[in-house]
């Protein structure tokens, strides 16, 4: 569960080899407060400071505080959390984490309908589907 609950995420996109990068594929995770005070002390921060995991493997876990604030400032907006409760972050995630397109470097999971929660923007801000739309 805690592994599903990192990497599978509706806002987390998924890079493919022209468009991976050792930053963006470490970034393209996602920081949970899960079980609370209890997750932080048992699970030794990993769920709290998952993205600091992804890009400082080797540092103890008694250093992801201090880690997770640093890229935070580093980050900025890119710094995915999110504070949805437990439960019901699993469930969004188990129904809308269906499956990715096969086309496309920068992929979003879609739900059973094939609807994403999040799109590519294009270079101009709008992205090839609503630019359909529009003209």
């Amino acid at each position: 569960m805690f592994t599903f609950m990192h990497h599978s995420d509706p806002t987390i996109p998924h890079y493919r080899d022209d468009a991976w990068s050792y930053v963006r594929g470490a970034a393209a995770t996602v920081d949970r407060p899960l079980l609370g005070w209890m997750g932080q002390f048992f699970l030794h921060n990993i769920s709290h400071d998952h993205v600091a995991h992804h890009f400082f493997s080797g540092a103890p876990f008694f250093n992801g505080p201090k880690i997770t604030e640093a890229l935070k400032t580093v980050l900025k907006d890119d710094y995915n959390y999110d504070s949805t409760p437990t439960l019901y972050a699993f469930y969004r995630s188990f129904t809308q984490c269906i499956f990715v397109e096969d086309e496309g470097d920068i992929v979003f999971y879609k739900n059973k309908t094939g609807v994403a929660a999040r799109r590519v923007a294009s270079d101009h801000g709008v992205n090839s589907e609503d630019a359909a739309l529009i003209g």
